[in-house]
């Protein structure tokens, strides 16, 4: 339906990106060509997706991350700023329930890189 490059350059963060609709989003756009980062609490599921994403042949990444604590998303998102840039896309699909107002993921991830 779509070019297979459709995405090429595109750097993508999947929140909640090991399982469920974030592990099938992830897939179809590193399948379009994009570099996808994905992130959840366990590491295990998260490196058997992106063993998956590779094995059909896209650029997959994962960072264990609990976005609950904001300290573990600026780490994060140094991490994914010092592999490349800014991420030109985000899927906020992590299932977080919280009962009080908390910063869940900062304006500068989306930031465009001054190159």
């Amino acid at each position: 339906m779509f070019k297979d490059t459709l995405l090429e350059g595109k750097r993508i963060l999947v929140t909640g990106g090991g399982s469920g609709l974030g592990k099938e989003m992830a897939s179809e756009y590193a399948k379009l060509g994009a570099e996808v980062y994905i992130c959840g609490r366990r590491k295990s599921v998260l490196d058997e997706t992106v063993k998956e994403i590779i094995d059909a042949g896209g650029k997959a990444k994962a960072h264990a991350c609990d976005i609950r604590v904001s300290e573990a998303i600026n780490d994060m998102i140094d991490e994914i700023w010092a592999d490349g840039g800014a991420l030109t896309g985000l899927v906020n699909n992590a299932a977080v329930i919280l009962f009080h107002q908390q910063k869940i993921l900062p304006l500068r991830v989306l930031k465009q890189s001054q190159t």
